[in-house]
This record gives structure tokens, C-alpha cells and sequence, in this order.
């Protein structure tokens, strides 16, 4: 018969937090990464055009820093998307990284308080036979599926660097 002690020698990951990273995986491949990270307790703190600017400037001025592509992003109140392609090594989980810290500081001098957010990210690894331009759709879709435009166009937070297929 088994104990209480026996079942948490069963489970490594008892009490711990898993990464969401893929084990041994070279994240400064040169290929696209669809990339998603909230904000702290989903708080839609990005509802506020200062803060949503701020996380625009700050992704852009870091992936011309890195080197990385951006190929579209969308900033929505409660969270992230961005579709990128690293370069010259670029490493995506340092990028996201370097991207949370500066907005983080942004956010305090806007006046932001606490956490802005949460630990880690998501990351899809585009495999070769998907459609980047139709990833940036569905990215640039987001707002109109919340109801927050009418159209991809209309919604002020949100960039494409692909013509519309």
C-alpha cells in the first residue's frame, strides 16, 4: 500500500514548475516563431494606449537591437502575439526576455504598479509546410474576434509586415 510520501517520490515535477520550453532546443534557429505572453492575473492593463504604445516601441527598438524580423504583432489588453524570425543567433527565449524587462520599466514610468506580466511565454515553432502570412492573419485577427474593431485594419496595436493574401 502506498503512502503520501511514496506518491511525491513517484513525480519529478511534484511541486515544480515545468518549462514550457522544449527540452535541447536551439531557440536562435533562423525560422519563425509564433510567440504569445499575458499579463500578470490576464488584468487587462493594456488597455491603456500609453502601455499598449509602450510595448510596440519597446518590441521594435529590441528586435532592431537583436537582430530579429518581425513579421506582425498584435498587442491586446491582456496579452501578446508577435511572429518573429531571429537572426545572426539571435536567441527567441533572450529576446522575449530583454522585451518583458524594458516594458516592465516602461510601465512603471507610466505610472504602472505591480507585476505587468506573467512568467514565461508560449512559443509555436512554425513547422516548414505552415503559412507564416496566414499566422500574421490569425494574429492580426485577434481584435476583431474580441470584438474590439470591426476590422484587422481598424485596430490601432496590431502591424503586418506581409501584404494581406
Amino acid at each position: 500500500m502506498a503512502t503520501d510520501s511514496d506518491d511525491s517520490s513517484t513525480y519529478t515535477s511534484f511541486r515544480k514548475r515545468r518549462s514550457l520550453r522544449l527540452p535541447r532546443y536551439d531557440y536562435s534557429e533562423s525560422r519563425p516563431y509564433h510567440i504569445t505572453w499575458g499579463t500578470h492575473d490576464r488584468q487587462r492593463t493594456l488597455c491603456r494606449e500609453d502601455f499598449a504604445r509602450a510595448v510596440i516601441e519597446c518590441m521594435e527598438a529590441e528586435a532592431a537591437r537583436a537582430p530579429v524580423d518581425l513579421c506582425a504583432y498584435c498587442v491586446m489588453p491582456d496579452h501578446v502575439h508577435v511572429l518573429l524570425t531571429p537572426r545572426d543567433g539571435t536567441n527567441v527565449i533572450r529576446f522575449i526576455q530583454a522585451v518583458k524587462s524594458r516594458t516592465a520599466r516602461a510601465y512603471c514610468m507610466l505610472g504602472g504598479e505591480g507585476k505587468l506580466w506573467q512568467r514565461g511565454f508560449y512559443d509555436h515553432i512554425v513547422r516548414r509546410e505552415e503559412s507564416v502570412s496566414r499566422i500574421a492573419e490569425y494574429i492580426l485577427a485577434n481584435p476583431v474576434r474580441a470584438g474590439l474593431a470591426e476590422n484587422a485594419p481598424a485596430y490601432p496595436f496590431s502591424r503586418s509586415f506581409f501584404p494581406p493574401v
